[in-house]
């Protein structure tokens, strides 16, 4: 294989450090980089939560871009849509989308050591496909798969069951009496949120 100046690079999830990357590289003249993203449409985590309440847990001005900074933050601590919305700002304002293979997941990633090269497996529509990469760069984050407990007796349960990362706005809470596993940074925001519209006890 010839030697290539400026390696083709892999960039798997489109949240912010996948996102990031890309507009460095872009900045720097790489221009041949491709983000692999399994969702339609970029954001990670801020795409994938939209529970009630949901929002950042760091002050709004320390959770941009140093090189985007953003001064007009509606609150301290933004919400999801406003933090999803300034990602989409970042990626139209930087060339990203074009460099985006939305709804493209990445099934296997195998370094060629003779060759140099990653052999990347992805999944689109039901067909695979395989791509070559000089550098590969994982940008998947930990919250995009959730993980429910299994309780007996769940399945035979006739109300709503679903994970607070997997929010069922189809659902009306109103005067339901609604029960939540666990206390953690999820339950924290949307509890409050949704506390005044349930049933009491």
């Amino acid at each position: 294989m010839t030697p290539r100046s400026r390696p083709r690079v892999a960039i798997v999830g489109s949240g912010f450090s996948g996102l990031c990357l890309a507009i460095r590289l872009g900045q720097t003249g790489l221009a041949d980089f491709t983000i692999l993203e399994k969702a339609d449409r970029l954001g990670g985590t801020w795409r994938e939560n939209t529970y009630p309440g949901a929002a950042c847990d760091l002050m709004s001005f320390a959770y941009c871009f140093s090189f985007e900074q953003k001064s007009d933050w509606s609150r301290k601590w933004s919400p999801q849509e406003e933090i999803l919305a300034y990602m989409d700002h970042c990626a139209e304002k930087y060339g990203v989308l074009p460099h985006v293979r939305f709804g493209t997941e990445v099934v296997e990633a195998r370094f060629d050591a003779e060759a140099g090269l990653w052999r990347i497996r992805t999944r689109r529509d039901g067909r695979e496909e395989e791509m070559e990469a000089e550098v590969l760069v994982s940008g998947v984050g930990q919250l995009h798969r959730p993980v429910s407990p299994k309780i007996p007796g769940l399945e035979g349960f006739e109300g709503a069951v679903f994970h607070s990362a997997r929010w069922d706005h189809g659902v009306d809470l109103a005067g339901k009496r609604v029960g939540v596993v666990g206390h953690g940074a999820s339950a924290i925001p949307f509890i409050p949120d949704i506390a005044p519209r349930v049933a009491a006890g």
